[in-house]
């Protein structure tokens, strides 16, 4: 879908509840997923798609950014910087498990005795 579709603009209904449906084709043509980041501008309530792949580490960025006084565009810039940053749990998990079942993975008592010859704890 070409960008002057997606540039008229809408009317959309806002629920009793405060809720709003983002219409099927800003919906597709922005990329949404499950998530979406509102900023408020001087212009208005900007709603941006936002590709969550562990939310409970977006939230906690998101809400510390937030929190500093970020807003808008450097809200998105300083979460996109944030984020690079961060490693999954799950992935570290993959390698340590690879690490066992591949034998680079030794005992306490082994790696121990070699830190103390190495270093002279």
């Amino acid at each position: 879908m070409g960008a002057t579709a997606l540039a008229e603009p809408q009317i959309i209904k806002i629920s009793s509840k405060r809720q709003i449906t983002i219409p099927a084709k800003f919906y597709e043509g922005g990329s949404f997923k499950e998530y979406a980041l509102a900023t408020w501008t001087d212009d208005g309530l900007l709603i941006q798609p936002l590709d969550v792949d562990n939310e409970d580490v977006t939230v906690d960025i998101l809400r510390y950014l937030i929190g500093q006084g970020c807003e808008g565009e450097d809200l998105i810039a300083r979460y996109q910087e944030m984020k690079r940053k961060i490693i999954p749990v799950s992935t570290k998990l993959d390698e340590a498990e690879r690490d066992i079942v591949e034998g680079r993975v030794d005992s306490y008592e082994n790696m121990r005795a070699r830190l103390r010859e190495r270093y002279g704890f």
